[in-house]
C-alpha cells in the first residue's frame, strides 16, 4: 500500500472497530439479559454466568461485523469529503481505486476473521456455551429443586422430584407444554445424570411418556425402559442429537456420520450450517464494496454526508435480510443453497462493475428524486405542524 492507502485504511479500521465495539456490547448485553433466567434458581449458575455469556461474543462478532464494516467503510469516505481531501486526491489524478483498494482491504481481514470464527471459534464456543446450560440445569435438578414441590424451570417446563442422592433423582416427572399441538408428560421411577462427550445427558429409567394431543385431548402412553434428555434444551435426545450441528466441526458437517442421530432426523440443518459458514465472510467484502459505491465518489460539504450512510444501510440490511431468507429455505431443496453462494457473489460482482465503470450513485436520477421527495415530505410535514402550534 502507498501512504495514501494506509493512510485511508488506518482511517476505516479505526471507525470499524468502533462500531464493531458499540455493535457487539449492545447485541451481547441484550442476550445476555434474555438468558439471566437460568440464574434464579441456581447461585453455581449466578457465578459462572458471565463467563457462560461471553461464549455468545464469537458469534455475535461475527453476525455484526459486516455492518461495522459497512459503517466505518462509509464513515472513513464521508470524512474524506467532508475535510475536502477527496477532492483534492481526485484533483491530483488519482483512481478511484487507490480509493477502493484500502477499504477492499478491510474488508478482506474482516472475511478472513468470520472465516476463522466460523469454523474454528465459533463452533467451540457454541459448544462452550450449551455445555454451560446443561451444568447449570443438572445442578438445578439435583441441588436446587425441593422434593415433593412441582416447580416451573423454564416457560413450559414443570418439573417435580423425589429424593436426591449425588446425581440419581428418584421419581421425577416432567410436564412439557411447550408444544401448541401436544402436552407431554414424562414419568420416571429414576433418573440420573450422566456425562457423555464432555456434556451432560439426564438418563430416565423405567417410565412413561403420556401425550395428549391438544386438538381432540385423546392421550397416547409410550412404555420406555430408558430415555435421554439433552439438558440445555430438555428436550428429547438420541444418538447424539443433543450436539446441535453449529457446534459440529466443519469437517463433520461435510462428511456426517450417517449413524448420527441429529443428521438423520434433520439432514437440512447439516446443511444450512455449513452454508451459513461458507458464504457469511462473503458480506463483509460486498458491504465494504457497497459502502465505495454509495460514499466513494467526491462530493462537497453541501451535499452532506447522511444520504450515503442511510442508503449504505438499508442495502446493506436488504441484502442481509435475503441471505437469513435463503438459509431458510434450503430444507426444500439443493436450489436454495446454490442461492445462498449466488447471492453474495453476486452482490460482490454489481459493486465492482459499478466501482470499475465508476458509478455515481449520489448523482443517480431516481435516488436524487425519492430523497427529494422525502425531504419535500418532511419539509410538509413539519411546516403544517408548526403552522397549526403558531395558530393555538
Amino acid at each position: 500500500m502507498t501512504i495514501l492507502e494506509r493512510y485511508i485504511f488506518k482511517r476505516a479500521f479505526v471507525y470499524a472497530a468502533s462500531s464493531l465495539t458499540s455493535l457487539v456490547l449492545i447485541v451481547w448485553i441484550v442476550q445476555a439479559l434474555s438468558r439471566i433466567d437460568v440464574v434464579k434458581t441456581s447461585a453455581s449458575a449466578a457465578s459462572n454466568i458471565f463467563w457462560i455469556a461471553l461464549m455468545l461474543l464469537p458469534d455475535l462478532f461475527a453476525g455484526v461485523l459486516p455492518f461495522a464494516l459497512l459503517i466505518g467503510a462509509i464513515q472513513a469516505l464521508n470524512s474524506l469529503n467532508s475535510d475536502s481531501e477527496r477532492a483534492v486526491i481526485s484533483a491530483a489524478g488519482a483512481s478511484q481505486a487507490v480509493i477502493a483498494r484500502p477499504i477492499v482491504a478491510l474488508g478482506l481481514l474482516g472475511g478472513l476473521i468470520m472465516l476463522l470464527i466460523g469454523n474454528v471459534v465459533g463452533p467451540a464456543s457454541m459448544s462452550a456455551f450449551q455445555n454451560g446450560i446443561r451444568s447449570i440445569n443438572a445442578d438445578m435438578i439435583t441441588l436446587f429443586l425441593k422434593p415433593g414441590r412441582f416447580e416451573q424451570v423454564q416457560d413450559g417446563i414443570v418439573i417435580s422430584i423425589g429424593d436426591v442422592n449425588g446425581a440419581t433423582v428418584e421419581s421425577l416427572v416432567i410436564a412439557d407444554t411447550r408444544d401448541p399441538a401436544s402436552d407431554l408428560t414424562y414419568f420416571a421411577r429414576e433418573a440420573k445424570i450422566i456425562d457423555e462427550d464432555a456434556s451432560s445427558l439426564l438418563l430416565l429409567f423405567d417410565g412413561q411418556l403420556h401425550r395428549r394431543n391438544t386438538a381432540d385431548n385423546s392421550v397416547s402412553v409410550i412404555q420406555f425402559q430408558t430415555y435421554a434428555f439433552d439438558l440445555a434444551a430438555l428436550r428429547p435426545a438420541t444418538d447424539n442429537s443433543w450436539v446441535r450441528a453449529s457446534e459440529r466441526s466443519t469437517a463433520a458437517l461435510i462428511w456426517p456420520d450417517p449413524n448420527d442421530g441429529l443428521y438423520q432426523e434433520r439432514p437440512h440443518s447439516f446443511t444450512e450450517e455449513l452454508t451459513d459458514r461458507m458464504t457469511n465472510w462473503l458480506f463483509a467484502i460486498a458491504f465494504v464494496l457497497w459502502a465505495i459505491v454509495v460514499a466513494g465518489q467526491p462530493s462537497t460539504n453541501r451535499q452532506g454526508t447522511g444520504p450515503a450512510m442511510t442508503v449504505g444501510l438499508c442495502g446493506g440490511l436488504v441484502l442481509k435480510a435475503a441471505g437469513f431468507v435463503t438459509l431458510s429455505q434450503i430444507e426444500q431443496g439443493v436450489f436454495w443453497v446454490v442461492i445462498s453462494y449466488l447471492l453474495p457473489l453476486a452482490a460482490i460482482v454489481l459493486n465492482s462493475v459499478l466501482i470499475w465503470r465508476n458509478f455515481d450513485l449520489a448523482g443517480w436520477a431516481p435516488l436524487q428524486q425519492a430523497t427529494t421527495a422525502l425531504q419535500d415530505g418532511y419539509a410538509a410535514l413539519f411546516g403544517r405542524r408548526r403552522a397549526a402550534g403558531a395558530a393555538r
